[in-house]
């Protein structure tokens, strides 16, 4: 039942990126009409950055509901995610590993231990 709940926010998730897309380009048509009558679009801007740092964090969140769901389903590593960028390689190790540790957690079958996050690194061939 609780793999059913993660496939909900592996949904979620991937529709998200797209509505804040549109937000961003609503709120960059705002900052432009303020700039043409030459008032301030600081407020504007600030929010447009923040909608973007939001995004990026969704997309991390969406790899790892996507990779949680892989190892509770027995999937091999290779076969979901053929291989790494290196420039993404501090993202991955220190946000993606272990979102997807707290993940298998929380929607692990009742009565499996605990999943620590070496297990979740030598299953990625994380050393």
């Amino acid at each position: 039942m609780k793999n059913i709940e993660l496939k909900i926010k592996s949904k979620h998730l991937t529709l998200e990126p797209s509505i804040i897309r549109l937000e961003e380009n609503r709120l960059k048509r705002i900052a432009r009409r303020l700039r043409e009558h030459q008032k301030s679009d600081m407020s504007v801007m600030s929010k447009m950055l923040s909608l973007q740092s939001h995004r990026r964090g969704v997309k991390l969140e969406a790899r790892a509901t996507y990779l949680a769901r892989a190892y509770l389903s027995g999937k091999k590593y290779n076969e979901v995610e053929v291989k790494r960028k290196e420039y993404k390689e501090y993202d991955f190790r220190w946000t993606v590993l272990k979102r997807i540790m707290s993940m298998v957690n929380k929607y692990k079958t009742k009565g499996s231990i605990d999943v620590k996050l070496e297990d979740i690194a030598d299953w990625t061939n994380v050393s």
